[in-house]
């Protein structure tokens, strides 16, 4: 019988039976519901982020919170789940006040025990919130701490921290490694020109590892009102779209740093996860995929990345890790004008016209579902081989 692949890793000194972590947000909210995300499969649980602020407990959540863009628009809903959608939402902090959430903490704990990490979130704004936050976690039983100073709608955290990141990101950490009993992660920004400088000062400053990252924000203007679609303000923005965005700056900040990486952004299929691990994480977080599909899907996923793994013959994940790292090239190294000719197979043409509209050197002429290129215009840029629904046109290189 073969041995299925070995799915463990370490991060921030402690053992996951796998790299999935449930990300902080609304399926984190409470105990019951992270024992939910460890009992389908997930390694981890981030909570709800505490902010320092203890007027929070119990505060009335905008209603509704949550909005979504492109998720009914797709061909195949609901017959087929759409991959690339936007998810608008508003999530705020947790509604536990700081003895609350102590208490939840140790709940979950209590209920997961050593098949989960639990993973305590804090969120201040001032030098005496972030001490308060710190001392409510050295009370709990949590195994990690994440460190957010990443939120994509509060003012004081990720839209401030994008200004003066690298100078405050540092001073933050510094004041939480004093404070914090516990290992902690920091969760960067991406909003902000360069996110490499930040990632080496928080590690310098004492990070134990790095999330790597918080959603983007945004707005949705409805033209008929011409107000805000949902609750009036800007929010979290993100969904599967941004996949691409995220992988690239966790490719740039691995090879650059000591400190273990957990990933999050895009995350939607198992092959994301795989995708994170070979630009050099070592966890990956998912909350947008877990909101739409349940918390089942670490099931697909873990089938989807063991099954895949022992296909190719690899016994760790562990094999993996940065395995993609010297592949990727700067632009100034990609490779420029290719000896190169597009192949025609007339025979999958289904006249459906769409090279035609999207060729803008007017070298494909289609006569009757007998699509021709004339080799003199053809600028070999690939857009005819992307849109056609048939495979018409494929790329040759020549020798």
């Amino acid at each position: 019988m073969k041995q299925v692949a070995d799915l463990s890793v370490e991060f921030a000194g402690k053992r996951f039976k796998n790299p999935l972590v449930a990300a902080s947000a609304t399926p984190t909210k409470d105990w019951k519901s992270m024992k939910k995300a460890v009992d389908a499969g997930f390694a981890g649980v981030v909570a709800k982020s505490l902010f320092g602020n203890k007027a929070a407990a119990g505060r009335s959540y905008p209603r509704p919170r949550f909005k979504l863009f492109g998720w009914r628009d797709y061909s195949g809903y609901p017959n087929r789940i759409p991959k690339y959608f936007t998810l608008h939402s508003l999530e705020e902090c947790s509604a536990f006040d700081y003895d609350d959430y102590v208490r939840d903490i140790n709940r979950t704990k209590q209920v997961v025990g050593e098949e989960g990490v639990v993973i305590a979130s804090i969120s201040g704004s001032t030098n005496e919130e972030w001490d308060e936050l710190c001392e409510v976690v050295n009370g709990t039983r949590a195994d990690l701490c994440e460190v957010n100073i990443s939120c994509p709608f509060a003012a004081d955290m990720g839209i401030k921290m994008g200004a003066g990141a690298v100078d405050e990101a540092p001073d933050i950490v510094r004041a939480v490694k004093k404070r914090l009993a516990l290992p902690f992660s920091v969760k960067l920004s991406p909003q902000v020109l360069d996110m490499l400088p930040i990632a080496k000062a928080v590690e310098e400053a004492g990070a134990d590892a790095l999330t790597l990252q918080a959603r983007l924000s945004g707005i949705m203007i409805d033209i008929e009102t011409a107000k805000p679609i949902g609750w009036g303000s800007a929010g979290g923005y993100g969904g599967p779209y941004l996949l691409g965005y995220g992988l690239k700056w966790v490719s740039r900040i691995a090879p650059k740093v000591k400190v273990p990486i957990s990933a999050v952004l895009g995350v939607w299929d198992w092959e994301d996860i795989i995708r994170y691990t070979m630009v050099g994480a070592t966890t990956v977080q998912s909350a947008a995929a877990l909101m739409m599909r349940g918390f089942d899907v670490s099931k697909t996923w873990l089938d989807g990345i063991t099954t895949w793994m022992d296909k190719k013959g690899y016994d760790s994940i562990d094999e993996l890790r940065g395995r993609a790292l010297k592949n990727i090239v700067t632009t100034k190294e990609v490779e420029r004008a290719p000896p190169a000719s597009v192949h025609v197979d007339q025979k999958k043409c289904i006249g459906c016209d769409e090279c035609v509209m999207s060729c803008f050197y007017d070298a494909i002429t289609l006569n009757n579902r007998d699509p021709s290129i004339d080799a003199e215009k053809c600028d070999v840029c690939g857009m005819c081989v992307e849109k056609c629904p048939t495979g018409v046109f494929t790329i040759v290189k020549k020798k």
